[in-house]
């Protein structure tokens, strides 16, 4: 038994639905390992959009208050309960976890829970399960990309746009980015775009119904919603697809059916949380094959250099309010992180 198990540890703590600016650093007690669990120091935890709605009440799940917010981490392997295999003490590992990643320590189960190559640093590391595992699961477990297939990727210099981009120019597709300010435009091209668009171009729905000799676009990856949902409706080719990841705008697009009716069109929803655990009816043991491979395949091609997260922006734990800050002005291209080992 870890001897450290009953002590006191650091951690950020929600005791009610009151939003980031509520969240209080506190001391608590250390988890307690469960069968078939992994314990892990936390060196790095996400702070991401989901995580601010989680915490004000707002998000589709609501963990038993109070809790301490944090699904996505990355750290060290410091005991494993008797019936664990595959895992050790000392191993360098990345996991999503249900709640509690933001403290000096975590329990989680093992099917959410990978190893991290000696040669990419445990920050990076902490990128790349949530935001790389959706956009790889959008587009080839979702919409079946192939090699020739036109991508249209929105909101392309954000936390899963970004991603997106890289993994369709992998898979051999021609990748078109939208972005909200030539800077994010720029940053979309040098991760692999082959061409770009403002998001303000005027009739952009038309301009992009140009491509494929007027066929439009086979693929359209949209974590905005809105009125780039429409866009997408005007411009997606014959038997194209649109990959509904999200609604940074604020906005849910209604989908009027007769259009997808006309067009032999597809909308395929795409919740992350179902391979993870995160829906009503927990799957994540269905889905645990799957993960493992996905982010084998990930964390090589990020310590090859096919993939290049952006290098993330990191906070000490204690000011948890000033990254949620940061996040919330929308004007970080790399991930916000908390630093929680040696802060």
């Amino acid at each position: 038994m870890n001897p450290t198990a009953t002590a006191r540890m650091r951690a950020i703590v929600c005791d009610s639905w009151g939003g980031y600016r509520a969240l209080k650093p506190s001391l608590i007690d250390r988890p307690t390992l469960r069968p078939g669990g992994v314990r892990i120091a936390v060196h790095y935890a996400t702070v991401g959009f989901g995580v601010s709605l989680l915490v004000a009440g707002k998000y589709q799940r609501k963990p038993p208050l109070p809790f301490v917010p944090g699904t996505e981490i990355s750290g060290i392997v410091t005991e494993v309960a008797d019936d664990v295999c595959g895992f050790r003490v000392g191993d360098r590992v990345a996991a999503i976890v249900d709640w509690g990643g933001y403290a000096e320590e975590v329990v989680s189960s093992t099917e959410t829970i990978w190893p991290v190559p000696d040669a990419i640093d445990l920050s990076v590391a902490c990128t790349v399960p949530a935001t790389y595992g959706t956009s790889w699961m959008a587009l080839h477990r979702r919409a079946r990309i192939g090699a020739g297939d036109s991508v249209l990727v929105f909101g392309a210099a954000g936390g899963v746009g970004l991603p997106a981009v890289e993994i369709a120019r992998l898979a051999g597709a021609h990748v078109i980015a939208v972005a909200r300010t030539d800077e994010r435009l720029a940053v979309a091209l040098a991760h692999g775009a082959h061409e770009g668009l403002r998001n303000d171009s005027p009739e952009l729905g038309r301009l992009l119904k140009q491509r494929n000799g007027g066929r439009g676009i086979d693929i359209v990856f949209d974590p905005v919603g809105g009125s780039m949902f429409d866009e997408a409706l005007r411009c997606t080719a014959p038997e194209g697809r649109i990959l509904v990841i999200g609604f940074a705008s604020g906005t849910i697009p209604q989908i009027p059916a007769n259009l997808l009716l006309v067009k032999n069109i597809q909308v395929i929803g795409v919740n992350f949380g179902l391979y993870t655990g995160w829906t009503p009816l927990d799957e994540r043991k269905r889905y645990a094959g799957a993960l493992r491979e996905m982010m084998q395949t990930l964390f090589a091609q990020v310590a090859d250099g096919s993939l290049r997260p952006q290098s993330p922006q990191p906070f000490v734990l204690e000011r948890v309010e000033n990254a949620f800050e940061f996040l919330l002005a929308r004007e970080s291209v790399g991930r916000v992180l908390l630093k929680v080992a040696g802060a």
